[in-house]
């Protein structure tokens, strides 16, 4: 375990002619956590974005505007870097690209509208002709009316039998009515009873029809053309792709004096860095500005909060996901990564503890590490779990939930596959059966220890034990937390009341039950009576209303063998009382055999990630943290490029 990387506080006065140039080395460097400055602070206004910032966000706005049409396309590397004369170009550059969007966008709207009209037109008139009438000259007519529209299912002998003297056609549910205009007024009502929608139509003569179709002779090749220039537009994208995220980048540095205290001539900024840096970053800012600016570093005070930058090694690193869901550590506290390395996984594995669902695992997280690259720190946290859930499998000598086979298959095993098991003696239900058993330490449904006379399961006493030293091991990080931020006496009180209050109870318990000397009960009261008065002192009320809560957090760790023992219960429902009675029957019903086992499996498997998972950090969380863990750390997060600030991390 090792306490987050080592912070100090610099500040640094410069006249306002060398901000870019400060601005840029604190940039390029990526070292620098800067922190605001709010108005007022040493009586100072805050900065002002740089001159070229509104010119950027406007260029900005303009290429993403563009470029939401374009999301596949990729950037084009080594893009010159931003100057005057750069951006100048690349203003005229974006400006006319975005002009010609803008353009082209209206065009290919106006295109496909009038596309669109045309052809509906002609489908139109397509459909018209079917009825063989001349609706130019109806439109026309005082004496006739007609309806024109869709209708469900076949009419006309309904509507001819009420109006005799109009005409009807049909033509699938196409309906077209002509009638005299007197009476148009009573058909109107039977046509809405029936569900009649009348089509709204463009009539047109012969003449101007086949000029609709010139029309659209004509669209098409505008829009040949119109692709033509899309396709130009196209080949400039990556180099404005490549200048969005240059832009997204400057505009951060155009907008950093807004952290910074001002006076008329002169700036103030803020921040923190890292110790081992120190030398690195004042070299570099001296050397650009040329000694004309004014660096101040100092060690931070009990009043500062410098920002936390934890210190694993690689292999521990994935872990770092499991302790930024709870929170960071504060500066002077120490970074758990490393234990919670040991114990998360030994804990997920004590509870899976199957060989065959661990091999499963590993292979599956294996897959998604390789594939979702989101997600490596959970699949890389999880393929060690599964590797100590193979481990404890080999302890418990469980196989897919199975301990043991039938002397038939050990028998074949060991003439065909040369693997020989133990022969054994099974009793279930009362009945014993001889097996054979797979190689095991202890077996975690039927292994058991004697606890002051009690007969417990090993894997719920394991449990306990686990919890116990656990528990303290949380209690003496504390100690050590205490000592760092305050003294030695006040860690006592705090943490080491704790361990000293155990010690007696422990002392008090083992001479009661006559394992240690009648004699040591006083010296068993007496520490517990002294833990609770330290612990009094140390953290109050809320200290002493905790006692009780330290047996019920020991006990908690049991579900470390209960929660095992819920997964090898399923497991054996899917063998014995499932699978293997329906492949004992042979024929088809060994196919549904089978086929219930993976599935019955599959959800076991489901369930063993989903519990140990869950379970394994409460008992961090909730038992162990709460022991020595304040948390509440800001994360340290270097002014730089954003690509080369998650390549740091």
């Amino acid at each position: 375990m090792t306490y987050p990387e080592r912070m100090m506080k610099i500040r640094i006065i410069a006249p306002k002619t060398r901000l870019s140039i400060v601005i840029n080395t604190i940039y390029d460097l990526g070292l620098c956590h800067l922190t605001p400055l709010l108005k007022g602070k040493y009586e100072l206004d805050i900065g002002r974005p740089l001159a070229e910032a509104e010119v950027i966000a406007s260029l900005l706005l303009k290429i993403r505007s563009v470029m939401t049409r374009f999301s596949h396309i990729k950037a084009q590397k080594h893009l010159p870097s931003l100057s005057k004369k750069t951006l100048s170009a690349a203003r005229r550059g974006i400006e006319k690209l975005h002009t010609d969007f803008l353009q082209y966008e209206e065009e290919e709207k106006h295109l496909s509208k009038k596309e669109e009209l045309i052809k509906k037109v002609l489908q139109e008139q397509q459909m018209l002709q079917s009825f063989s009438v001349d609706f130019s000259l109806l439109q026309r007519s005082r004496a006739l009316q007609y309806f024109l529209g869709t209708v469900k299912g076949n009419v006309p002998a309904l509507l001819q039998e009420k109006f005799p003297q109009a005409h009807i056609q049909q033509q699938g549910e196409l309906l077209l009515i002509i009638s005299k205009r007197e009476e148009a007024t009573k058909i109107q009502p039977l046509l809405q009873e029936i569900g009649f929608m009348p089509l709204s139509i463009s009539l047109l003569n012969v003449k101007t029809l086949e000029q609709m179709k010139t029309e659209q002779l004509k669209l098409r090749e505008k829009k040949v053309t119109l692709q033509q220039r899309f396709q130009n537009m196209e080949k400039q994208l990556p180099v404005i792709k490549a200048l969005e995220e240059q832009f997204e980048e400057e505009i951060r540095k155009q907008e950093l004096p807004l952290s910074f205290a001002v006076t008329g001539k002169t700036f103030l900024a803020e921040g923190w860095i890292p110790r081992k840096d120190q030398k690195l970053i004042e070299e570099e800012l001296l050397a650009k500005t040329k000694g004309t600016i004014h660096i101040e570093c100092t060690e931070p005070e009990k009043k500062d909060y410098p920002p936390i930058k934890m210190r694993n090694k690689r292999l521990i690193t994935p872990f770092e996901f499991l302790l930024r869901l709870y929170d960071l550590p504060m500066y002077k506290e120490l970074d758990p990564t490393s234990l919670v390395f040991i114990t998360f996984p030994l804990f997920f594995g004590f509870m899976l503890g199957d060989v065959g669902y661990g091999l499963v695992l590993l292979i599956i997280f294996y897959i998604i590490k390789k594939k979702m690259p989101a997600a490596k720190d959970v699949a890389n946290i999880l393929i060690f779990a599964s590797l100590v859930s193979i481990f404890f499998g080999l302890i418990f000598g469980e196989y897919f939930g199975f301990e043991t086979v039938s002397p038939e298959t050990g028998k074949a095993l060991c003439d065909n596959a040369n693997i020989c098991l133990k022969k054994t003696i099974h009793e279930a239900h009362g009945v014993k059966e001889m097996v054979y058993a797979f190689p095991h330490l202890f077996s975690r449904v039927e292994s058991h220890v004697n606890i002051l006379g009690y007969n417990i399961l090993t894997v719920l006493a394991v449990g306990a034990v686990v919890g116990f030293i656990h528990l303290n091991l949380g209690f003496i990080i504390g100690f050590i937390n205490e000592m760092t931020a305050h003294n030695f006496w006040h860690a006592l009180m705090a943490k080491g009341s704790w361990m000293i209050m155990e010690a007696g109870i422990i002392i008090l318990i083992l001479s009661l039950v006559n394992i240690l000397l009648p004699f040591m009960t006083l010296l068993g009261i007496g520490l517990t009576l002294l833990g609770i008065i330290l612990l009094g002192k140390g953290e109050g009320v809320q200290g002493l209303v905790e006692i009780p809560g330290l047996i019920s957090n020991t006990l908690s760790y049991m579900r470390l063998g209960a929660v095992g023992l819920a997964s090898v219960g399923l497991a054996i429902v899917v063998n014995e009382k499932l699978g293997l009675p329906l492949l004992e029957k042979g024929g088809v019903f060994i196919i549904l055999g089978i086929l219930i086992m993976i599935l019955g499996h599959a959800i076991n498997i489901l369930l063993g990630v989903i519990g140990p998972f869950l379970h394994a950090v409460r008992l961090h969380y909730v038992e162990f943290f709460s022991k020595f863990f304040h948390g509440g750390g800001e994360e340290y997060a270097p002014f730089a490029k954003k690509i080369k600030a998650k390549i740091n991390e």
